[in-house]
């Protein structure tokens, strides 16, 4: 990518982490018990299902049955206002656009772009805010229905903290850049992008990409071993750890 790529304000906000997943009822299932959710019906015609987090930024399971065949998937969706832009700003900077712009129905368009890191990202414009959204059956779950963070997996941690800065319209914050595995940005709903060069995850089968909320981090790590779910990380510095799901997915629990 053209390293004088113009700073950009297009992208605000994170839309919603994005999973691949094999057996969709399944993981929709599974996904419902962790978060402490009502599973809604699933619509066989539909290759996703969307559980509605408590800031607007969801948690999307699809088995991109539509998509067979390609290496990667999107591990995210940025928010914009005008996705003609965006992809302008896109080929103005080199950046690589994997799905043109698609134009489902009025009110929603979207494309995708690859970042410095080979990840496939999804840039979103849609108009719906859901009136009835979904929320847990008990308030206090151990696990709050709220993504903390989208990680973004890297190789080059300065390559990509330069590349997001750029695309975000943001400047680097040198305090950040403390010589450690990862870099993060703010974004205006609460959920920030994290980056991480996982350094210390090598022992890891998947790399987590995204971060689920707990209040209480002992209290979420206790409910999870008292459900049976696969630890691959125990607590960390009394602030996170790691689960696999059951098609070998790494999620991140912190608080």
């Amino acid at each position: 990518m053209n390293t004088s790529m113009k700073e950009t304000k297009l992208l605000h906000e994170v839309k919603a982490a994005v999973l691949h997943v094999r057996d969709l009822p399944r993981m929709a299932a599974w996904y419902a018990k962790l978060l402490g959710m009502p599973l809604q019906p699933l619509d066989d015609e539909k290759p996703f299902y969307e559980f509605d987090m408590n800031n607007q930024v969801n948690l999307m399971l699809d088995d991109h049955r539509n998509k067979q065949g390609r290496e990667k998937y999107p591990i995210c969706m940025m928010r914009t206002t005008d996705i003609h832009r965006a992809r302008a700003y896109a080929q103005e900077n080199g950046i690589s656009i994997s799905q043109d712009v698609q134009l489902p129905h009025p009110g929603l368009a979207y494309l995708q772009i690859v970042d410095s890191e080979s990840n496939e990202i999804m840039i979103v414009q849609s108009d719906w805010v859901n009136p009835n959204p979904v929320r847990p059956t008990a308030p206090d779950h151990p696990i709050q229905n709220r993504i903390n963070s989208v990680v973004i997996p890297v190789a080059h941690l300065k390559r990509a903290t330069e590349w997001y800065s750029k695309l975000l319209g943001q400047q680097i914050k040198p305090d950040r850049q403390d010589g450690g595995p990862i870099y993060w940005f703010d974004m205006q709903n609460g959920t920030g992008i994290l980056l991480d060069d996982n350094r210390n995850n090598q022992d890891l089968a998947a790399l987590p990409t995204f971060m689920l909320k707990a209040s209480n981090i002992h209290e979420a790590f206790s409910f999870v071993r008292s459900s049976g779910v696969t630890i691959v990380r125990d607590v960390q510095f009394d602030h996170y750890f790691i689960i696999e799901d059951p098609e070998g997915n790494a999620v991140m629990i912190c608080l």
